[in-house]
């Protein structure tokens, strides 16, 4: 199975994932938010593989030894104490719209139900916090 989760980025350097993240169900209503973000700008909404973000070795993306507690509503940190981050999951962090360009676009989401709503405005939330965002897609949970 496989679960998404809204994620705020608290902290870029090191990364710090937030330990409100929320686990994005229906499936159906995830899809709805993803096409209309989409719709608004292609990069508005990031999704990242969660164990993409680990690494065990210097060159490596993603680890077999280490997994991420998604679930946990403590803030993640990828310090190289416990969690290393990937280059690939630094490269990708790069991309990411700034702060100030993902809230112009999140403001314009139409989101037309509940949990839409509900999901939006803890996205302001975060973005107004000078959090971004991402949702990570966790597999084989």
């Amino acid at each position: 199975m496989t679960r998404y989760w809204l994620t705020p980025i608290v902290k870029r350097t090191p990364l710090q994932l937030g330990g409100g993240r929320i686990v994005c169900e229906p499936l159906a209503e995830l899809e709805k938010l993803r096409e209309e973000a989409h719709g608004l700008y292609p990069r508005l909404l990031p999704m990242f593989k969660a164990s993409m973000l680990l690494s065990d070795e210097e060159d490596a993306c993603g680890s077999e030894e280490v997994e991420l507690e998604l679930a946990s509503e403590e803030d993640i940190v990828f310090d190289g104490s416990v969690f290393q981050v990937s280059h690939c999951a630094e490269a990708f962090l790069d991309r990411m719209l700034t702060n100030r360009e993902a809230r112009a676009w999140v403001d314009q989401l139409a989101a037309n139900s509940e949990r839409l709503q509900d999901w939006k405005q803890m996205w302001l939330r975060w973005l107004d916090a000078g959090w971004d965002v991402i949702l990570l897609r966790e597999d084989g949970v």
